[in-house]
């Protein structure tokens, strides 16, 4: 072989190097945005009328089981506070085990565990058995199935995620508008145990509905499919013909200096290629992409996309399990006043938040209200017309959503509070509308206003550490509040109590475009993309 040869054979080894590494660098092939996409939609919008269905109309529940087994307003309400905790706070380790195998096969166990216990629970004999059977096995097979839901969705979406994630979970709405009078009506046809069983049956309905969970195609990556693609080739090609250039004008036709150069090259002199897979959208490695958690449009992403390309890196089946718990249980975030500030402002709010889900079928019930589950209807109702509306005029690059989250969640507790001085259906029906609509927000834009705040790599680690507030949280809200009924006789501190935390929850964080104005004048920091002003997101 010449030296001639030799010398091309190396460049375009070399230049294939380079190549490989340009591709772990660039962001992964865009979803179909349809498809099967669409079935997944469907699933995801039945698995959450079910779920949250069954969560947000517990209410109904609570009072059979208050005046069945009278262990107290405060014993009783451990069932659903440890329900809606463990349900929030097995979140990293849901992600893990998605990581590991995928949402199909955790939706479906989580689905058939879920419908076990709920079942196991019609032969409950006191409130500590439902506490184990509902609140633990429920609960966290019902965490199981909640985060498959909304990742399968985001997988499959890119252009019309917004659109595909406001279906998906305008399921909880409708769910929470039906289940309080299928609840109702079961329990007056068969009892309080034949209800469990058949509420049992239809979380079964969660398992077939995970099947079709299936992994996103693996697309060829072309031009016209990934603008990103034919920008890489043009830079590719332009730096081998710039080095192959060099090398010719300096004459370098002996290995030795082909050595000398590649040495001088470090991307050139390693092998950068993958030695397994490196990416996937399903299966294991899903919860590695930095926005799979993110339910807004993805349109609106292009600077954090410009500014930090996503780096996909190979690793084994055990990182790749591994990965996601350790990022969202990751403590760093902790020393950042402006996420401590929005810390404990969820706390605030999940305190309160499931307040009106449980209580408000028992207090009506003592103020003579008939047929008290239809205010639990009409707050399913406003909050799907909420998620829907927040939704959509949130994804407009002229709203700041920040100030939407921060006023919804203000209404929210005040609209809370005044059900205090409600003695009627009317006054009590506005109230739960009012709730339900502005309660939207919370659900909605929470992940959204996390990577306006901290950017896109920053989400996984913040909403792992959110999801663990919020579970901490839920744990006491409901007990506290029960507590307070007994200590008191009444509801009306109660609810006055909830709605003042939500509407401090919200108020507080006004003060996050003071305190990001103050980052950005600061000497001691240079600027970066999560902190641009809101009113520019």
């Amino acid at each position: 072989m010449s030296h001639e040869e030799v010398e091309s054979a190396n460049w375009k080894g070399a230049n294939k190097r380079v190549s490989s590494r340009k591709s772990l660098e660039s962001p992964p092939p865009p979803p179909p945005d349809g498809g099967w996409g669409w079935v997944v939609v469907f699933a995801s919008f039945m698995i959450h009328i079910v779920i949250d269905g069954l969560t947000y109309s517990f209410g109904v529940l609570y009072y059979e089981f208050l005046g069945y087994f009278q262990e107290g307003e405060s014993k009783t309400a451990w069932i659903v506070s440890i329900l809606c905790a463990i349900t929030l706070s097995s979140g990293p380790l849901t992600g893990s085990l998605v990581n590991r195998w995928g949402c199909k096969l955790v939706t479906m166990f989580g689905g058939l565990l879920a419908a076990a216990c709920i079942i196991a629970s019609a032969f409950a004999g006191n409130v500590l058995t439902l506490i184990f059977t509902i609140g633990v096995g429920t609960g966290f097979g019902c965490g199981l199935i909640y985060l498959p839901a909304i990742v399968s969705v985001t997988v499959w979406f890119e252009r019309y995620r917004s659109l595909a994630t406001g279906i998906a979970v305008c399921g909880s709405g409708l769910g929470t508008f039906i289940f309080p009078h299928l609840t109702k009506g079961l329990i007056s046809s068969y009892g309080w145990r034949g209800a469990l069983v058949i509420i049992g049956a239809l979380i079964s309905n969660c398992i077939p509905l995970g099947f079709l969970f299936l992994p996103v195609p693996e697309m060829p990556r072309t031009a016209a499919s990934d603008p990103t693609l034919t920008k890489l080739k043009k830079s590719g090609l332009k730096k081998s013909q710039s080095t192959e250039h060099m090398a010719r004008a300096n004459g370098r036709t002996e290995d030795g200096d082909v050595a000398r150069l590649t040495l001088s090259q470090p991307a050139l002199n390693k092998s950068h290629e993958p030695k397994q897979q490196p990416h996937s959208r399903h299966g294991s490695g899903i919860m590695n992409r930095p926005d799979v958690l993110y339910q807004g449009s993805m349109t609106s992403l292009s600077k954090f996309r410009a500014s930090s390309p996503v780096r996909i890196q190979t690793m084994t089946k055990d990182e790749e399990s591994k990965s996601p718990l350790s990022e969202m249980l990751d403590v760093s975030l902790l020393v950042d006043p402006i996420f401590v500030l929005f810390s404990v402002s969820n706390i605030l709010t999940n305190i309160g938040f499931y307040i009106p889900y449980v209580y408000t079928v028992t207090m009506s019930n003592e103020l003579g209200v008939e047929n008290p589950e239809r205010l639990i209807s009409i707050m399913g109702a406003a909050t799907l017309v909420g998620r829907i509306v927040l939704g959509f005029v949130s994804d407009k690059p002229w709203v700041n959503r920040l100030m939407v989250y921060n006023v919804c969640l203000t209404i929210a507790g005040m609209s809370m509070a005044s059900a205090a001085v409600c003695t009627e259906f009317w006054g009590l029906a506005m109230y739960a509308a009012m709730y339900g609509f502005t309660s939207g927000a919370y659900v909605g834009l929470t992940s959204v206003v996390l990577v306006d705040l901290f950017g896109m790599e920053k989400l996984t680690n913040a909403f792992g550490l959110l999801l663990f507030f919020q579970g901490l949280a839920s744990l006491f809200g409901a007990p506290l509040a029960g507590w307070l009924v007994q200590a008191t006789g009444s509801y009306t501190p109660t609810f006055i109590g909830a709605g003042a935390f939500v509407s401090v929850s919200g108020v507080m964080l006004f003060v996050i475009p003071l305190m990001q104005r103050r980052r950005r004048t600061s000497p001691a920091r240079a600027r970066s993309p999560q902190e641009l002003p809101l009113d520019h997101m």
